[in-house]
């Protein structure tokens, strides 16, 4: 009798953004702190406003690619964490066909204004997947801003990374506390395009390593 093998079937890539914070709500910001101070051109950043346009703008790159994208929260209200994880989860427990992995984008913020630089967490008990997806973001953030401070991988137990139930990293790009870092890479087109540049080159590579 002549065995017949089946090919496995591939699985189909899903990205989960998660846009950390809320945004603008009949011009009012949703989240308490999260933002830059103002400075003395009067302007300012709100964090979570600012999250919302590169995922928004990442999506779109992913999307052109032919890539599935599931936002974990895709109103402009701050939506609980717990909430977040369960939208999250829920997706993946019922998409079995389908395989997740997950990025939240954040700016990061520090009582001082000197702090700076970009950083990349994945949680304690850390899966091989997520730190592998945080070594390759790591070198593309370098590839996409060698001038700027890269303050490596660190391990954390926020809820959204220790959580859910796949791959999940966050991304912690430049401070909003520092002047330069904020007006002229949060603030900015071009400095905005280059953050979701990386990030999708490192979604891609992780995909077709």
């Amino acid at each position: 009798m002549r065995m017949v093998l089946t090919k496995k079937k591939k699985l189909t890539n899903v990205i989960i953004l998660d846009a950390g914070h809320g945004g603008l709500v009949d011009g009012v910001y949703q989240t308490k702190g999260k933002r830059s101070p103002i400075w003395n051109n009067g302007s300012y950043y709100f964090e979570g406003v600012g999250n919302r346009e590169i995922v928004k703008k990442l999506t779109y790159r992913l999307q052109k690619k032919g890539i599935e994208v599931f936002n974990s929260n895709d109103s402009q209200r701050d939506l609980p964490l717990y909430k977040r994880v369960k939208n999250i989860n829920n997706e993946i427990k019922k998409n079995k066909s389908k395989k997740y992995i997950g990025v939240s984008v954040h700016s990061n913020g520090y009582s001082s204004n000197q702090a700076n630089g970009w950083e990349v967490f994945v949680s304690k008990n850390s899966s091989q997947e997520s730190k592998e997806m945080a070594k390759i973001s790591e070198r593309h953030f370098q590839e996409e801003f060698p001038k700027s401070k890269n303050r490596g991988i660190k391990k954390s137990n926020f809820y959204i990374l220790k959580s859910t139930k796949c791959p999940f990293i966050l991304t912690e790009n430049f401070f909003h506390t520092n002047e330069k870092e904020c007006r002229k890479i949060l603030m900015t087109e071009e400095g905005q395009d280059k953050i979701v540049n990386f990030h999708f080159d490192f979604i891609m590579k992780y995909l077709n390593k």
